[in-house]
């Protein structure tokens, strides 16, 4: 078979295509996917986007803004044009993919979409926001230098990547690009993505053996939790094997139905905890002044030799 425009004009051998009518966007329907804030010298920013819908989208209109202290939004246009977003796909956004490349291998070029002008990210900390061409916002990421791992000597030309696909966009979800694939991802999937381990169980830890390395594999262990009302609140404090204090990992702090919480294997001073045993204590606050459940869970820091 062969593809004909409307006047009769062949347009070559075709053995398949795809046809979609995009539909408009709700919020979460595309997130922030991994941020460069902070590039090398002579880099330049990204923002790397994901369409996690089932939809097709048309990201003609949409601005990509710097959202500031007082509320205000630094934003640009994503494109003046029409560009379809199917499901799955990624979408870097920068003013020089030929920077972003030649500094970071990818696996699809065509996932780049050049834009004239770019907001203004700090290096320090910023906000992310995209809106769609109503101005309709789709997700806002709050990001940090704090953030990236306190192992890290230079965190100029590292990312931020989202951990989990369908995890929220909070700074939780969000770790430091591994060095085995080069501190960043553009184009690519997240070197510490990690699935959503499923189940009921109320705690449960994955992994149970991890290395906090930056080679991409266990770099750190997540809580993950699913509570059966909304309001609880937690404490969770790291214990070595001996019984002394790690980690403050979070303190009283709300919860959702569902999520986790992230633990990188440094202690309370950003210094890489000895290779060993540790207990996460975990004490769970019912809602509304209610009665207080205490859990324990193991897990083990390990080293790669």
């Amino acid at each position: 078979q062969r593809a004909v425009d409307c006047v009769g004009n062949a347009a070559g051998p075709v053995t398949s295509t795809t046809f979609a009518l995009p539909t408009a966007a709700v919020a979460n329907d595309v997130v922030i996917n991994e941020i460069l804030f902070n590039p090398r010298t002579g880099g330049v920013d990204f923002v790397e986007l994901l369409n996690r819908s089932g939809k097709y989208l048309n990201v003609q209109g949409w601005q990509l803004g710097n959202e500031k202290a007082d509320g205000s939004v630094d934003g640009n246009t994503i494109s003046l044009g029409p560009v379809v977003l199917a499901p799955g796909q990624l979408l870097v956004l920068t003013t020089r993919p030929d920077i972003v490349q030649s500094s970071y291998p990818t696996n699809d070029p065509a996932a780049f979409l050049t834009m004239p002008s770019f907001p203004t990210f700090p290096d320090d900390a910023g906000i992310v926001v995209v809106f769609d061409a109503l101005g309709r916002p789709l997700d806002r990421v709050v990001y940090s230098a704090k953030q990236h791992l306190a192992l890290l000597r230079d965190v100029n030309g590292v990312s931020l990547e989202r951990i989990r696909t369908d995890g929220p966009s909070t700074a939780a979800n969000f770790h430091s690009a591994a060095s085995t694939v080069g501190y960043a991802t553009p184009g690519r999937p997240n070197s510490q993505y990690q699935e959503d381990p499923g189940g009921d169980r109320l705690f449960r830890l994955e992994p149970e053996v991890f290395t906090p390395d930056e080679d991409g594999q266990q770099d750190f262990t997540t809580l993950n939790y699913t509570l059966d009302k909304p309001g609880y609140a937690a404490s969770i404090t790291v214990y070595d094997a001996q019984g002394r204090r790690t980690r403050q990992l979070v303190r009283n702090e709300t919860m959702a139905t569902q999520g986790f919480f992230q633990w990188d294997g440094l202690n309370d001073q950003g210094q890489k905890a000895p290779v060993g045993y540790y207990v996460l204590h975990i004490q769970l606050f019912e809602p509304n002044g209610g009665g207080r459940q205490e859990y324990k869970k193991t897990v083990v820091l390990g080293a790669r030799f």
